[in-house]
């Protein structure tokens, strides 16, 4: 005999009954369930890929200009520096003869 009274009589008791089976739709419903947490984290993976990409992309865009010429930081030299230059017009760069 062992010193719990009170679980042996609880598992004399589930002995005495039948064996329920599962509903049929249990593993239906397991596997739907995998399946939806599955869709939660790729939706996760992709969301922190895009951030992760946007931000480097951001970086090498903000680390990649520069002034022309390397000249001041100030907007009206940059202005005055593509004003000047005809070789920026679009006539020029098609090709097109004056």
């Amino acid at each position: 005999m062992s010193d719990y009274p009170s679980l042996d009589a609880s598992l004399k008791q589930l002995a005495a009954h039948d064996i329920v089976h599962d509903p049929s739709d249990f593993m239906d419903g397991v596997w739907q369930r995998a399946g939806q947490l599955g869709e939660v984290a790729d939706r996760r993976r992709r969301a922190a890929l895009f951030c992760s990409l946007f931000v480097i992309g951001l970086g090498a865009g903000f680390g990649t200009t520069i002034m022309p010429y390397n000249q001041g930081s100030t907007a009206s030299s940059a202005y005055n520096d593509f004003a000047s230059n005809e070789h920026l017009s679009p006539a020029a760069l098609l090709h097109v003869g004056s």
